[in-house]
């Protein structure tokens, strides 16, 4: 992965900025509802970076981003969480990878959303379409896919909305970017509650009330505050107690060298053709980071003749 340098070379800025990148776990309630909290204002400001996105895509890719951090969670070692979006609106859809390491990846299906003056809701960019939840997981032969309409046209409530449908689990979200006068992300988080077995109703019902009344984690993050102070005062009420945190990072996976292994795979049509008829630099580029990989004729001959 190339990843685009946001500090300036400021490395003690970086390390700063990625300590406070974690996801947080809870339980509460007597074990019956568990959470996730997460800090991801350094992951959103990465990701906004390589895409070169503008401040509506990062708003809606950077909410999917936090979904997928918060997945993760639920995850071990390598298995997958994919979540993606097809639909009729401006977006026209997205796809978000996360593991169980905490590395998120995954791109906007349209580089610039052109949304039209009468927009007034995030839902109206969106429309009708589909989302689809799909998880890969290593001790699994196939991948466990599953599909719903677009109901609402937000990520968080659409996302409930699988998970109730196919998964049976009442689940709440809340995620949010936050940005200054200047359209630079200040704030990015969210939060992840679901229901256990046995869960008791009025639990239930006092931790979506909490949820519904809650601030954007984002706008706590910008200000400030930590996620361990946040999830401690917020939910208060149902007793919470924090897990170990782990990391979150906007991350992916590809190299030059794996390109170069793509590339092989290719027939020796196609790789002669390239070969001959260029164009030199050849550019691959990797749509999950938006990594751009250059090589010369030289360097695909060695490979590739």
């Amino acid at each position: 992965m190339m990843k685009k340098d946001i500090f300036n070379t400021d490395v003690k800025a970086r390390f700063k900025a990625a300590a406070r990148d974690r996801v947080h776990r809870f339980v509460m309630a007597d074990k019956k509802i568990k959470g996730a909290m997460v800090h991801a204002t350094l992951m959103v400001n990465e990701m906004r970076a390589n895409h070169q996105l503008g401040p509506v895509e990062t708003l809606i890719l950077g909410q999917a981003y936090i979904a997928g951090a918060l997945m993760s969670t639920t995850l071990k070692g390598e298995d997958r969480v994919s979540l993606s979006i097809e639909c009729s609106g401006p977006v026209r859809g997205l796809d978000v990878e996360a593991n169980g390491y905490g590395e998120v990846r995954g791109f906007l299906k349209t580089p610039e959303i052109i949304a039209p003056e009468s927009v007034r809701s995030l839902s109206s960019l969106f429309g009708a379409g589909f989302l689809t939840v799909t998880r890969y997981l290593e001790d699994a032969r196939h991948p466990y896919s599953s599909r719903i309409h677009l109901a609402h046209g937000t990520i968080a409530e659409d996302l409930a909305a699988y998970f109730l449908e196919s998964e049976q689990i009442p689940t709440g979200l809340n995620l949010s970017v936050v940005f200054d006068e200047n359209q630079a992300v200040t704030g990015a988080g969210g939060v992840f509650l679901q229901a256990m077995p046995g869960a008791d109703p009025e639990s239930i019902a006092c931790a979506e009330n909490i949820l519904d009344h809650l601030a954007p984690p984002g706008q706590a993050f910008a200000e400030g505050k930590s996620v361990e102070a946040v999830v401690m005062d917020a939910f208060a009420p149902l007793s919470p107690g924090l897990l170990d945190p782990t990391r979150v990072a906007f991350f992916c996976r590809c190299s030059r060298e794996r390109m170069l292994g793509h590339l092989k795979n290719l027939s020796s049509d196609v790789r002669a053709d390239i070969l001959e008829n260029g164009p030199f630099p050849l550019e691959i580029r990797c749509h999950h980071c938006n990594s751009v990989y250059h090589f010369t004729q030289a360097a695909l001959s060695r490979v590739l003749g």
